[in-house]
């Protein structure tokens, strides 16, 4: 590789890739220190959850915290190397030897692509299996306390219509307190469902239809019917539903949101704030070496390393915090979605680009 051929960029490579391997670990020790406490109860409460399940549980959520953690990592690992670098004048030495600044931050530059990399090819492959796989665990877990205190559970069909239901008997296989919401319309109320895609068969079911008056009334009731229109492609949707917006792949996301599918005015904003965010954020990791590097290389007799450290991390705790608000901005229509993620990040990615340009 050209990038490591040169003796100096090995040097500064390895360090860098060692404080970025300790942070990481780091932070992520401590996330699953505090989630182990908070949920000790509902690992031991399951009576085949072993080591290996428990792995695999902190891995999904390892790739489901990795678009905050990598860049997070990165960004206190950078400053670090380069602070120690520009303290020590080793930085003064490199350029005393003829490189340029902007030729001494490939190494950074490197793993921060690197990084975006991953966390890009996650949104497509790891992300959406990973946060699957938790509300597994998380849908496990509510149903093992006390179901009288449950809240009513959600599945969205393949037809875009809704099966709301309150509990499920694993005994009968059956869906208890059932509402099929198949248009603002259209809705069956049922008091039991069978849980079986093939054979749904409701008992006590009441069709309740809008009128022209615009008042909900029953049009008919049945004590036993199958419901041939109710449809689930997957026989496995009876514990999952369809896949919320935010856990879909990025491809999926882009095939709904330029495609005239058969989308509402509200999940078509969904969908286009969820592309966005998952288009633009796996870059951050790059961003962060661009935004931090001016700040770490600047020449003065004290380098002000609190400030920047306290500056760096006051900044991407706010900068996460602008584009959680702006998703909720573009899922609710207050902004076009376009506008309500691109523009901000746009505008911080010029900002501290051209600062960048400008320094080296």
């Amino acid at each position: 590789m050209i990038l490591l051929q040169s003796l100096w960029e090995k040097y500064i490579l390895k360090d860098l890739i060692k404080m970025f391997l300790f942070f990481l670990c780091a932070f992520f020790f401590l996330y699953c220190l505090i989630d182990y406490a908070t949920h000790a109860q509902d690992f031991h409460r399951k009576e085949h959850f072993d080591l290996i399940q428990l792995l695999s549980y902190y891995s999904c959520q390892f790739i489901k915290r990795s678009n905050l953690m990598l860049p997070l990592a990165l960004l206190i690992s950078s400053t670090k190397v380069l602070c120690s670098l520009n303290s020590s004048r080793e930085l003064v030495a490199l350029q005393a030897s003829g490189l340029k600044l902007k030729t001494i931050l490939r190494p950074f530059l490197f793993l921060g692509f690197i990084c975006s990399l991953f966390n890009w090819y996650s949104m497509e492959t790891l992300y959406p299996v990973a946060v699957n796989s938790l509300e597994a665990f998380d849908n496990h877990r509510h149903e093992n306390r006390n179901t009288n205190k449950a809240p009513f559970h959600v599945l969205h069909l393949s037809d875009h219509s809704k099966l709301v239901y309150q509990r499920h008997d694993k005994t009968a296989n059956q869906f208890c307190d059932v509402y099929w919401i198949r248009s603002f319309n259209d809705i069956w109320r049922i008091k039991t469902l069978n849980a079986d895609p093939k054979k749904p068969v409701a008992a006590f079911a009441d069709h309740l239809v809008r009128n022209k008056d615009g008042s909900i009334t029953k049009a008919e009731s049945y004590e036993r019917c199958l419901l041939n229109q109710l449809i689930w492609a997957d026989t496995h949707l009876t514990r999952k539903g369809m896949t919320p917006i935010e856990n879909r792949k990025l491809s999926e996301l882009i095939k709904e949101g330029i495609g005239k599918g058969l989308l509402s005015k509200k999940e078509k904003n969904e969908v286009l704030s969820y592309l966005c965010y998952k288009a633009v954020m796996p870059s951050l990791s790059l961003l962060v070496v661009i935004a931090i590097a001016p700040f770490c290389t600047s020449y003065s007799r004290s380098i002000p390393v609190f400030y920047i450290y306290s500056g760096a991390v006051f900044g991407i705790i706010a900068f996460f915090t602008l584009m959680d608000s702006s998703i909720i901005l573009g899922m609710h229509g207050a902004l076009p979605p376009l506008i309500a993620l691109l523009v901000p990040f746009g505008l911080c990615s010029t900002l501290f680009t051209l600062k960048f340009a400008k320094t080296y």
